[in-house]
């Protein structure tokens, strides 16, 4: 297995091989991990947990629509529908918006895993317990934006040159 190749360009560390999933499980288990301090110790000081907002599945669905759109205009593009006013510039911007999209979905995936670690335990609690099927519906929802990142992404990606590996 080949190390992921990276570059310095600017003050960023990019991928040249894009995002894969392990890399999303990270930000996710680490995100996960700062979450459930967060919420443990916001639970110590007496408050209960607050309830998440239906708005916020609303939000991440229509941003996983806006990556996926983005992303299909690019492999449109590539396939031979030529739009006057598609650009390089604009198919960086869609890749860019992909990989951002993933990367939230990830944050947003371990941000309310943390939350439903700590609920849990007092899930017998009246309050606790309406909140298990928001948490994981939003759990679902940033799954959903992940996955419509990592596609994009996918449609972004230039065929491979095959004189890449032909021998000469």
């Amino acid at each position: 297995r080949r190390p992921a190749r990276t570059h310095l360009r600017g003050r960023v560390l990019m991928l040249l091989d894009g995002l894969r999933p392990v890399h999303l499980v990270t930000v996710a288990a680490a995100t996960t991990l700062f979450s459930a301090v967060l919420w443990h110790f916001y639970a110590r000081s007496g408050s209960l947990l607050p309830g998440p907002a239906w708005l916020t599945v609303v939000v991440l669905l229509v941003l996983a629509v806006l990556v996926l759109w983005g992303g299909w205009q690019v492999r449109r593009y590539q396939h031979g529908r030529h739009d006057k006013d598609f650009t390089v510039l604009r198919a960086a911007r869609a890749l860019r918006l992909a990989q951002a999209g993933a990367i939230t979905g990830a944050v947003v995936v371990g941000w309310f895993l943390g939350h439903l670690a700590i609920l849990l335990p007092d899930r017998d609690l009246t309050p606790y317990a309406r909140q298990l099927v928001p948490l994981g519906v939003l759990i679902a929802a940033g799954v959903v934006l992940s996955v419509a990142g990592l596609l994009a992404q996918h449609w972004c990606r230039l065929p491979k040159d095959p004189r890449d590996g032909a021998a000469t």
